[in-house]
Parts: C-alpha cells; sequence; structure tokens
C-alpha cells in the first residue's frame, strides 16, 4: 500500500533512487532493480499459471463426467436445484426412455422375509458370504435358478455398457512413487485446521516465494513498497478462493471448503505483509522527523490498513468458532473499507479492486441465482435429538455428498435468524421416483440449531396419541409415507392389524394379522411435537465430489460417518444404488459403518435403511450392508424396541456392535479381502472408494487406516482413493 507521494520525499534513502552518499547503491545497480509493481504482478500471474497447471491434472476425469453425463446434464447437476418437473415433461421424459431405452428387468412382487421392510430379495445374500451376488461371468449367472439367470445377465450386460469410465486420480498413480502416500498423513494431529502434510508444504512453499518476491533485488523504501503491492495483487485471487461460487474452484473440481484454507493462509501472509509496510513507513518517518505531516498525507492508507486490521482479528479461531455472525460481518465490513480506501490511496490499485469487486459482484448474483424460497416440513427426532427438514418442492439438481447453506424466516428463531446462514449435507437423492426432494437431518449441537430443534418440538402436535404418523409400506422409503390416522384403521381403509407396540419414543409397529406383509408406522408423538412448517430461503447446492470424481466408476465403496455425518452416508449410498438400477454403475460392493455413541439413533432411520436394503435385493450385481458401532451402554427402552420389531430384531445386513472400529483391520478387510473377492468375475477391478465423515478425529483414523493399505493390494483392486467430506 505505498504511495507516490512520499517518493520524492524518501528518494535519499530509498534504495530505487540515485544515492548521493558513499554507501549508497550505484546508479547502474539502480537500472538494474525491477520495478515492485510488474515484479508482484508477475508473481500474481504465476499463482494464477499454477492454478491452470492442476486444473489441466483434472482435465480427464472431467471430460470422462461429461461423456458419462451426455454433456448437456453436467451443466445442471450440481449447481442449481430445481423444482419437480411437469407433467408434460415427465410425459415425454416417458416417451423418450420407452423408444431409446431397453425394457426394464421382470420383477417380483415383495413378500415378507426379516425385517422391518423386506421382500422376496431373490438376491439378498450376506455381504461376508462367497455365495453372494455381484462377482459377474458365468460363474454369478449359474448361482442362480434358470428364471433368474435371465435378469442377471441383462443387469451384468448392460452395467458394461452404460458404466462411466474410471479415471484414477494423480494421488493414485503417483502412490508408488516415495514420499507420495506421506503427503497425505495429517501435519500435526492436534492443529485446529486438520492440515495434510501436503498442505503444509503448500502452505511452506508459497510463503518462501511470498518472502522471495517481497525482498528480491531491492532494499530501503523499494522493500515497502513491494510488500505493499504484494496485498494488492493478490487480492483478487483471495477473494476467489473465499467465496461461494468460486473459478479457482470449479477449475480445480473442488468446493470452497476444500480451497478455503489456502484463502485463510494467503490472507494472513497479506496482512503481515502490509504490517511490514506500515511499520516500516513510519519508521522511516520517525527518522526524518515527518511523521505528523506524512501521517495527515495518508488518511487512505490509513483507512485501508484500518479495514484489513479488522478483517486480521476477527478471522481469528477465538472470534470465528464463538461468534461467528461477528467474524461474518467484520468480514465485509473490513473488506469493503480497505477496497475503496486503497484506491484513493494508490491510483494503480483501481484496477484490481474493480477486478475484485467483479469477482465478488459474480458471486453474489450466482448466490441469488441459487437461492429459493421455500416451505419446508420440521419433524423432531428425539431419538437422534435432530429435526428433520424436508422439502418437497426442491426435487432436482444436486449430487450426493453436497450440502445447502439454510436462512429461516420467521421471529421464532430471533430477530437476527435471518442474517445467518448455516450449511447442511443433503441427505436425499435428486430426481429419486418417490419424489422426496431435499431432506436435511440438523442434530442439535449449538445454539441456532438447538433453538430449530426446539420449534419442531413446540410444534402443531398430531402424534400418535392423536391418530398421527407416517405409515411405511414394502416398497416405500421414509420420505415417501403416508400420513395414516387410527381412526382411518378403525374405519377399514386399510387392511387390520393385531399388534400395535408403542416406544416411548412415539414409534409404533403394526403387523397384519395374516402376516403376508408388514408395516410400519413411525408415529410423531409421544413427545409432544408433530410436524410443523416453516419459511427458509435454501441457497445451493455447494460441495460434492472432489476433482470431477465418478463414484459409480468405482468397483466397491466403503461409507464410514459418524453422528450426524450419517446424512452424508445416507445421500452416497442411495446415489450408488440408483446408479446400479439405471444400469450406469460399475458398483459391486457397498458398505457404511456408522459410528455412534447411542444405538437407539438407528431407530428413526430404520425404515430409510430398511428401504435401501430392499432395493439392493432386487439387484443381482450389487451387495450392501451396514454396521452400526456404539460407544454407550445400551438402554433398556432400546432392546424393548428390537423385541417390538417385526422378526424380533434388525434386518439381515444391519449389524450393531459395541466400541470404537479398529479402522486399520476394518479397511484391510474390506480392500483385501472383500473387494479383491469381486475379482474372480469378468470386468476386473476399477479401485476402491473410501467416503468419511464425521469428527476430525474419525476422517484422521481411516485417512491413516487407508495409507497403511498395502501397496500390492492397492494395485490389485485398481487403486483406493479417500473422499472427505
Amino acid at each position: 500500500m505505498s504511495t507516490t507521494n512520499s517518493t520524492t520525499t524518501n528518494s535519499t534513502s530509498s534504495g530505487n533512487g540515485p544515492s548521493t552518499g558513499g554507501g549508497g547503491t550505484p546508479p547502474t545497480a539502480n537500472l538494474l532493480a525491477p520495478n515492485a509493481e510488474s515484479v508482484v504482478a508477475l508473481f500474481g500471474l504465476t499463482l494464477i499459471f499454477i492454478v491452470l497447471f492442476f486444473s489441466i491434472l483434472t482435465l480427464p476425469r472431467l471430460l470422462a463426467l461429461v461423456r458419462h453425463q451426455h454433456g448437456k446434464s453436467f451443466f445442471f447437476e450440481g449447481w442449481l436445484l430445481k423444482p419437480k418437473k411437469s407433467a408434460v415433461s415427465r410425459a415425454r421424459d416417458a416417451i423418450r426412455r420407452s423408444l431409446f431405452l431397453p425394457p426394464a428387468p421382470p420383477t417380483r412382487k415383495p413378500t415378507l422375509r426379516r425385517g422391518l421392510v423386506t421382500n422376496a430379495a431373490p438376491f439378498a445374500n450376506d455381504v461376508d458370504s462367497d455365495e453372494g451376488h455381484g462377482l459377474g461371468g458365468d460363474e454369478e449367472e449359474k448361482q442362480y435358478p434358470p428364471h433368474l439367470q435371465t435378469l442377471v445377465k441383462f443387469h451384468r450386460d448392460g452395467r458394461s455398457l452404460g458404466a462411466p469410465a474410471h479415471v484414477p486420480s494423480w494421488s493414485t498413480l503417483l502412490h508408488s512413487v516415495p514420499g507420495a502416500p506421506w503427503l497425505g498423513r495429517a501435519f500435526c494431529p492436534n492443529h485446529v485446521e486438520n492440515l495434510t502434510n501436503g498442505q503444509a508444504c503448500m502452505y511452506l512453499v508459497y510463503a518462501v516465494a511470498f518472502v522471495v518476491v517481497a525482498f528480491y533485488m531491492t532494499s530501503g523504501t523499494g522493500n515497502l513498497k513491494r510488500t505493499g503491492w504484494l496485498v494488492v495483487v493478490q487480492t483478487p485471487l483471495v477473494v476467489s478462493l473465499g467465496s461461494k461460487n468460486s473459478l479457482v474452484g470449479f477449475l480445480l473440481g473442488r468446493g470452497y471448503e476444500k480451497i478455503n484454507f489456502m484463502h485463510r493462509w494467503m490472507g494472513q501472509l497479506m496482512f503481515v505483509s502490509s504490517l511490514f509496510h506500515v511499520i516500516g513507513y513510519i519508521v522511516l518517518w520517525l527518522r526524518k522527523n515527518v511523521e505528523a505531516r506524512q501521517s495527515a498525507m495518508h488518511v487512505k492508507a490509513w483507512a485501508a490498513f484500518a479495514g484489513f486490521c479488522m478483517i486480521a482479528v476477527f478471522s481469528l479461531p477465538v472470534f470465528r468458532r464463538s461468534s461467528y455472525r461477528l467474524f461474518f460481518h467484520a468480514h465485509w465490513v473490513g473488506y469493503m473499507t480497505y477496497l475503496v480506501a486503497i484506491c484513493y490511496h494508490v491510483e494503480e490499485a483501481l484496477y484490481w479492486s474493480l477486478a475484485t469487486f467483479f469477482i465478488l459482484g459474480l458471486d453474489y448474483i450466482l448466490r441469488l441465482v441459487k437461492s429459493h424460497y421455500v416451505t419446508a416440513t420440521l419433524t423432531p427426532l428425539p431419538d437422534l435429538r435432530a429435526t428433520r427438514i424436508e422439502i418437497p418442492h426442491l426435487t432436482r439438481g444436486w449430487k450426493a455428498g453436497q450440502h445447502v447453506r439454510l436462512r429461516v424466516l420467521t421471529s421464532k428463531m430471533g430477530l437476527l435468524s435471518v442474517g445467518e446462514a448455516h450449511p447442511f449435507t443433503i441427505a436425499s437423492v435428486a430426481e429419486e421416483r418417490n419424489g422426496q426432494g431435499v431432506v436435511l437431518y440438523v442434530k442439535a449441537a449449538g445454539d441456532w440449531t438447538k433453538r430449530l430443534y426446539d420449534v419442531a418440538v413446540q410444534g402443531d402436535s398430531y402424534g400418535l396419541e392423536k391418530g398421527g404418523g407416517m405409515y411405511l409400506n414394502g416398497n416405500s422409503s421414509l420420505a415417501s409415507l403416508e400420513t395414516l390416522g387410527r381412526d382411518e384403521l378403525q374405519k377399514g381403509q386399510v387392511p387390520a392389524f393385531d399388534r400395535y407396540a408403542t416406544g416411548e419414543k412415539g414409534v409404533g409397529v403394526f403387523a397384519t394379522a395374516a402376516g403376508h406383509s408388514t408395516r410400519t408406522l413411525v408415529g410423531l408423538g409421544g413427545f409432544g411435537g408433530g410436524p410443523t412448517t416453516m419459511k427458509m430461503v435454501v441457497e445451493g447446492p455447494y460441495g460434492g465430489p472432489e476433482a470431477h470424481m465418478i463414484r459409480s466408476s468405482f468397483t466397491a465403496s466403503l461409507v464410514v460417518v459418524g453422528g450426524s455425518g450419517i446424512t452424508y452416508g445416507l445421500s452416497v449410498v442411495e446415489e450408488m444404488i440408483r446408479d446400479v438400477e439405471r444400469l450406469r454403475s460399475r458398483v459391486r460392493l457397498v458398505g457404511m459403518v456408522w459410528v455412534v455413541t447411542d444405538p437407539a439413533c438407528l431407530i428413526p432411520l430404520l425404515p430409510t435403511l430398511t428401504s435401501l436394503l430392499n432395493r439392493v435385493s432386487y439387484l443381482p450385481t450389487l451387495r450392501f450392508s451396514l454396521t452400526v458401532h456404539y460407544t454407550r451402554a445400551v438402554s433398556p427402552a432400546f432392546s424393548a424396541k428390537l423385541k417390538e420389531l417385526p422378526g424380533g430384531g434388525l434386518p439381515k445386513n444391519i449389524g450393531v456392535e459395541a466400541g470404537r472400529p479398529e479402522f486399520t483391520s476394518l479397511v484391510e478387510d474390506f480392500v483385501k479381502t472383500k473387494t479383491n473377492r469381486l475379482a474372480r468375475g469378468s470386468g476386473g477391478l476399477s479401485g476402491v472408494l473410501v467416503g468419511v465423515c464425521g469428527p476430525r478425529e474419525l476422517a484422521r483414523s481411516v485417512n491413516e487406516a487407508v495409507a497403511r493399505v498395502d501397496e500390492e493390494v492397492r494395485k490389485s483392486v485398481g487403486g483406493v482413493e479417500v473422499e472427505e467430506e
């Protein structure tokens, strides 16, 4: 943040001007000294070329993604939430599918097996059994009766035609290089930012380059000017790294939350540079006894520095974590003050400020385009101590693992709640056949989420004691439930039930007298809070698969989630099942591990999880299992609820184990044993994807477990990649 007004005053002591003293810099050396603005601009261009270089590395995956999504849908999926298609559009799509797509495979009507919602399950085999499906080739077909062999062959052939091409990531290709695995390990396990060694190296390289550019071939006032220009020139790039709709993030194939670490680090060094710039000129003025006159001439400079100080101080973790609202407002006030004042301080900075304003303006315009004013339904889930938010109006436009930002428009959440936007991962899948729309599970962990849960609890009460509830039949998922009252049962509008059980949290289970089918009534009462509606602004979607990764291009996927991270797990698993159903996936094995404190958290999600198992049982090329690990003692209420379930327990492929999992053996067993078993069929293996979402310690443990996988095992399965949400 230098000024041209001080050039004359300080020329006698500057390394950029002629020197009259014998110890000064020779005039010839001054001719070789580069201009401060040009050197810093060259540094900025170098950073841009580095971004372009890494974006080119992701180009093969981007091309594979565009080809898999047939080009057009690539520009619509994952960028903008959209409402349900009109009847005309759905009819047009149905005609197109009937004309150009192969006929649907034969199916059978569901009948009762074991668990909450199950069926004939012609392909429901244990994921650990050698007699399971998903092997591929003639060996797979011969395991089934003749009337099912046609279905097996249809799925296998269709999978080979519609499956996406698998493009390994550069981390997979370079994993065998000495030192490459070290880059992915945790730099400091207890560090607040959860840095990896690779990110720490990026910090170091950037810091060294920053210092070299600031002090290379210059001294005196030249240092001060160059440090000021380092701040000005890098402002557009830093703002782009921190914006929600970032061009840098698009080029790299990463969400804003994945590149924000460089935004913070660059901003911190920019503040140090501006501090050096200001203190240096103050020292220079003190030596010449012109501090009062120079300070009066640089009011705009002080305003710009004050804006930068406001950003730096309130971006400290102590403020960012304790009062995000203070951090947010200090941020925008600070950078607006800086961007305006710097233009008056240095005229040449106008172009850099205009570029920054353009990036900010584009970001806010896209945020406005991505925002939807909706009416959401809130349902309290006492077992999870969470709020289920349903937005049935928005049914398309996102990918599994993406999140949205919510703003509530109600005085019940506080007068200032309108100004708060909170991110939550979407737990449902776009364009699903049940038309459920956006579904969110918001755990009551902070002040805002606790107030939201209280509002949901205090909603209109029509629980089981008033005949309210959600009715789940054999082919439905939790989001496609029908409202059903006890009065309707008595009127004979549905088959009569001979058993009704009520848990202390309002969960009722009905079983038919004939025993031909099982239906579940998940009550919303028993706690005094049924569903209630609330006006919201939904912004998104953001995030998603890293580096244009296609999850359905892997052979196997292990999803490890902790606590509320189940929202990520549900959406990812359901998307994989959907792609297999559409014959557009290579996935043959899916395992999910959920780590919770209380196993009672499983009860509210049983209809959804059992529905996923129900769908997998009709897919001859896919296996799926879920294991829940709990860290607290089992309560008597949970044991009683399990006994009340049809069949007297959980479905076959849902296991419950005490204690935290041993991730090293868990990952090794999944990759080395279960995935390698699939290699006996045709088609080969195309890699294993390990997805993780949860606390920092969980993510670190899973990453360390993946890093310990033997190199030969990695090669045999086609590589192992980690996706961290």
